[in-house]
């Protein structure tokens, strides 16, 4: 550090604020201090940048191979084969034959025949469907006709004998 006396610009080492050179090395006046705010100010944000502008892709839309026009297939592809609903209704209604005592399974026989005849004809799926409606079917008429055979009989035996 140098001494005031030694150099003129000694007052530059400690940023030149209150003394200048003319006043020979004596302080100036510090200037006024600032205004008090009642609030205090912050500077303000600073305004959004923009953001690096990328060259844009165009889109492309998403290839969905499974979204073919209605009525027609894609190269490669089988034409998806549908239940016949006689066969469904063959196996439903033979099935209700238990509670109906074989009613039902009359009606599930004859769909079961129809529906064979026409998934050979449209090529369609419900064959064992169909096949399990006719066999279910007549296993329950059987049950049920033999149910009464044996119920005849007994009746028939009991009323029949005289003491």
């Amino acid at each position: 550090m140098t001494n005031p006396g030694d150099s003129d610009e000694w007052w530059k080492q400690y940023g030149g604020e209150g003394v200048s050179s003319e006043s020979g090395g004596q302080p100036s006046a510090p200037p006024p201090p600032p205004a008090y705010n009642a609030a205090p100010q912050y500077p303000s944000t600073p305004p959004p940048q923009p953001y690096p502008s990328y060259p844009q892709q165009p889109v492309q839309p998403i290839a969905q191979p499974y979204a073919a026009a209605p009525g027609y297939q894609p190269y490669g592809y089988p034409q998806p084969r549908s239940s016949n609903g006689m066969a469904i209704a063959s196996l439903v209604t033979s099935l209700a034959g238990l509670a109906t005592c074989g009613v039902t399974s009359i009606v599930g026989v004859i769909l079961g025949f129809i529906a064979l005849g026409q998934i050979r004809e449209r090529n369609q799926d419900g064959r064992g469907m169909a096949l399990a409606g006719i066999w279910i079917g007549i296993g329950i008429i059987v049950l049920v006709v033999a149910y009464f055979v044996v119920v005849v009989a007994i009746i028939g035996s009991s009323s029949s004998s005289t003491y």
